[in-house]
């Protein structure tokens, strides 16, 4: 009977910490940290993602002895920040850079959680319930996991956005030091995340008629970086990046909407609901924006560039909208917390199954973004092997001035693995599911002797014929200039 009067105590303990804001965190901190880190338990030799491996890892095994001015000079316009911390575990701490990505990436995600979770009680002020529930519907969103796959910059931009809204609502008198410092570290983290914040704080100014001059006093030195990170002005923003010129108007526009279906369609019931009720003003200018920014697409080339990245950040204010649905929908009462708890439910076991790559209905629906699960990287871990046995063939057989040519997807394994690397052949790559034909002719103007292609044995491509293969990745040598 004692035990079971300790086991009851012990259960209301814990769960009053869970409902101090300090507990809540480290509820949240916690369960970003393991969910993102399954992955990279599963994937124990290389860290899982993208551009942790295609654009990341390569330009970190470049910073063992570089000085730090170097690196933050290098990545200016690349999201310095992340590259000034990894420089810092890389040469303090002494770590691989593999080691670091691996736990880098979980650890973002679960101060990512942290911050949403501050930002959706304190800045919006939520009541305890509908907090919790916002932020655990998003650690297990589709969409959040997707960014904190490879987006470690985005990631980290965020973790900073949410950070200056959540300070904005405060009644501090320095809240607009706080807020001009951390959109410093925002624009420095990644520029079109910190584009976010600006809309929505000069947005709330314009709106409430109210703080515009300390608005633009506090915003000024982070909109002037923003300025130079994006070729002064906004150039940045409009122009050839808008669409995939190599599928064409009509598929970037499709694959828009696709994306956006597989990430939000079970959302969308309480999202529209909540929508068409009460509007808070700073999720509405968010949604506004980031909805604007992700559909701009169907104005062609006038679009705004990256529709799948401003697609992705509609989870989080869909999240709290969802919440707040989910509240006019009545689950929060008594009698329908069983509704609740199903519907909750039901995401955190999608989130669970994308995250270990057991399950996923992502594969149902090919696009050009989101990947299937968490559990792999830019290619398949059966080809990993694969590639590097065809990048140490390319080692000892490239003729020397030659050039390889290699699609996004194989880039940084080739400088990872390929010791010859633009020091006597040089490496040049090209966009995903694009074609070579586009760097040809700069190989050829580059006048390289030889040009070598790694790609996968069961594709042909025009131009190209096979030297050597293993497995399923081979080298193709361009017979053009025989």
């Amino acid at each position: 009977m004692k035990s079971l009067l300790r086991s009851a105590d012990f259960a209301v303990r814990a769960f009053g910490f869970l409902r101090q804001d300090v507990g809540s965190c480290l509820l949240f901190f916690v369960c970003g940290l393991v969910l993102r880190g399954v992955p990279e338990l599963l994937v124990s030799w290389y860290p899982v993602g993208y551009e942790t491996i295609t654009w990341y890892a390569p330009g970190m095994m470049t910073f063992a002895g570089r000085g730090l001015g170097d690196v933050f000079v290098e990545f200016f316009r690349s999201g310095p920040l992340f590259y000034v911390l990894m420089w810092f575990a890389v040469n303090v701490f002494g770590a691989h850079p593999f080691v670091v990505l691996k736990v880098f990436g979980p650890l973002l995600y679960g101060c990512l959680a942290v911050s949403f979770f501050a930002f959706v009680r304190r800045g919006l002020r939520l009541e305890w319930r509908l907090a919790f529930v916002a932020t655990l519907l998003l650690v297990f969103q589709v969409a959040a996991l997707r960014v904190s796959w490879d987006r470690f910059r985005t990631v980290l931009g965020l973790v900073f956005v949410f950070s200056a809204l959540t300070v904005l609502r405060s009644d501090s008198r320095r809240k607009w030091w706080f807020v001009g410092g951390l959109a410093i570290l925002a624009v420095f983290s990644r520029e079109y995340v910190a584009l976010v914040l600006f809309v929505v704080i000069l947005g709330l100014a314009v709106w409430e008629r109210r703080n515009a001059v300390r608005s633009l006093v506090a915003l000024a030195p982070a909109l002037l970086v923003f300025g130079v990170v994006v070729y002064f002005g906004l150039a940045g923003l409009v122009g050839s990046y808008a669409l995939d010129a190599s599928r064409g108007y009509l598929w970037t526009v499709q694959d828009a909407f696709v994306i956006f279906l597989v990430c939000y369609v079970a959302l969308l019931p309480f999202v529209v609901w909540r929508l068409l009720r009460k509007r808070d003003r700073l999720v509405s200018l968010m949604v506004a924006w980031l909805f604007f920014a992700s559909f701009s697409v169907v104005l062609g080339w006038l679009a705004v560039p990256g529709y799948q990245r401003w697609l992705m950040l509609l989870v989080f204010p869909f999240c709290v909208l969802a919440v707040w649905g989910f509240e006019s929908f009545g689950l929060f009462g008594r009698r329908r917390l069983w509704a609740l708890v199903a519907v909750v439910l039901a995401f955190v076991v999608v989130g669970a199954g994308y995250s270990t790559g057991a399950y996923s209905y992502v594969g149902w629906f090919p696009n050009s973004y989101v990947a299937v699960n968490l559990a792999q990287s830019s290619v398949g871990w059966s080809e990993v092997d694969d590639v590097r046995a065809v990048l140490a063939w390319l080692d000892d057989h490239a003729v020397s001035g030659s050039s390889v040519l290699t699609e996004e997807c194989f880039y940084g394994w080739t400088l990872l693995y390929l010791e010859r690397a633009n020091v006597d052949v040089r490496v040049i790559a090209y966009g995903a599911a694009s074609s070579p034909d586009s760097v040809l002719e700069q190989a050829s103007s580059e006048g390289s002797s030889r040009v070598y292609l790694v790609w996968f044995t069961e594709r042909s491509v025009d131009g190209f014929s096979v030297i050597y293969s293993w497995n399923a990745v081979s080298a193709f040598e361009y017979v053009g200039f025989a």
